[in-house]
């Protein structure tokens, strides 16, 4: 069981500038859930529906948005609870834990540069001319490829492949098993077999991405692959070689991005959706779960299907393909008497 410092629900209500109704000395030891909260903890109701619920849970105290009043405990009223919520776990969230300075059994190479207060766990390897700027921490077992650049604040969680030459942006995660800079598939097709295209080019991540566990991003073949400013990357998703990914992106679990692919600023994919090669996708899009997305999509809005097409268009071939077997019925039937009324058409051309 983790174990919380103790504050006043005063202190809370200043960490996310909100408003305490009732008793501001309340003691919060920590945040929890709706259906699990005990003595002590902090919860949000999101909807007023769920507002007994939080009365009757055993909270200390609720944060709730302005349309709710609650008479059975001390409150904190914001406009967003759920994005205050998130504040409080970041409040009471452990501290990172990692070795302080170079591990002794770190592999650093040649020429490497480390700002202040860098961190290089247990077995990790660095390799040669590598810079990594101020804060940043290489966890242990991860591997640093030459001329890399690890940006002030970094975080490069144990097992995973950082290429040569890739750049990761400042304050940006990249999670445990992720590869960043492997080849990109790129492939002749020959009469002798299949001919691989040398990959040379690189990888960079910009500031503030989160990269998900078990992720792949491939180098360009000549220039580099891109990942945007404050783009969110879930689990297992792949993005392929020369792809331009914008700013402020997420990405959901097993996201598939073909070679070439260009995608805009704040683009949403849902889990398991599939992008083409050389597609362009412009700004503020929605690829819905499982979609698949095999042309351009310039306008923004709502994708989903397979291929994708405008939600509300999905939706109606969703309704037509339900109509299917009765329509089918229907033709069988008509089929039937016309054949009756054929067979009956030649009976009377007999008899004249």
């Amino acid at each position: 069981m983790v174990q919380y410092p103790t504050v006043p629900l005063a202190e809370i209500a200043a960490l996310v500038s909100g408003t305490v109704e009732g008793d501001a000395g309340t003691p919060i030891s920590g945040p929890g859930t709706l259906d699990m909260a005990e003595n002590g903890h902090i919860i949000f109701v999101e909807r007023p529906e769920l507002l007994q619920a939080g009365e009757e849970s055993e909270a200390s105290a609720l944060i709730v948005s302005p349309d709710m009043r609650s008479s059975c405990k001390p409150m904190i009223v914001t406009e967003d609870p759920r994005l205050a919520f998130s504040k409080v776990l970041a409040f009471f969230a452990p501290s990172s834990r990692f070795f302080q300075g170079v591990h002794p059994t770190a592999v650093v190479g040649n020429n490497v540069s480390l700002g202040e207060g860098v961190s290089i766990g247990a077995h990790a390897v660095v390799q040669d001319n590598t810079i990594i700027k101020d804060r940043a921490v290489i966890y242990p077992l991860d591997y640093v490829g030459h001329e890399a650049t690890i940006e002030q604040d970094a975080e490069i969680h144990p097992h995973v492949y950082i290429g040569d030459r890739v750049i990761v942006g400042a304050r940006s995660i990249i999670h445990a098993g992720s590869a960043i800079g492997s080849d990109g598939f790129g492939y002749l097709q020959t009469r002798h077999g299949h001919h691989k295209i040398p990959q040379i080019g690189t990888v960079i991540i910009g500031q503030d991405v989160e990269i998900g566990a078990c992720c792949t991003v491939d180098r360009a073949t000549v220039t580099a692959t891109i990942v945007g400013n404050g783009t969110k990357v879930d689990d297992q998703v792949h993005i392929a070689h020369n792809c331009q990914i914008g700013q402020n992106c997420l990405f959901c679990g097993q996201v598939g991005i073909a070679g070439s692919t260009t995608v805009g600023n704040n683009v949403v994919m849902g889990g398991q959706a599939g992008v083409n090669d050389h597609v362009t996708i412009g700004d503020n899009v929605v690829v819905a779960a499982a979609a698949g997305v095999f042309g351009d999509v310039t306008e923004p809005g709502v994708y989903s299907g397979y291929p994708a097409r405008p939600h509300q268009a999905q939706l109606r071939v969703v309704a037509a393909s339900h109509k299917v077997p009765e329509l089918l019925k229907k033709i069988r039937a008509l089929e039937k008497r016309l054949e009756q009324l054929e067979n009956a058409a030649g009976e009377n051309d007999a008899d004249a």
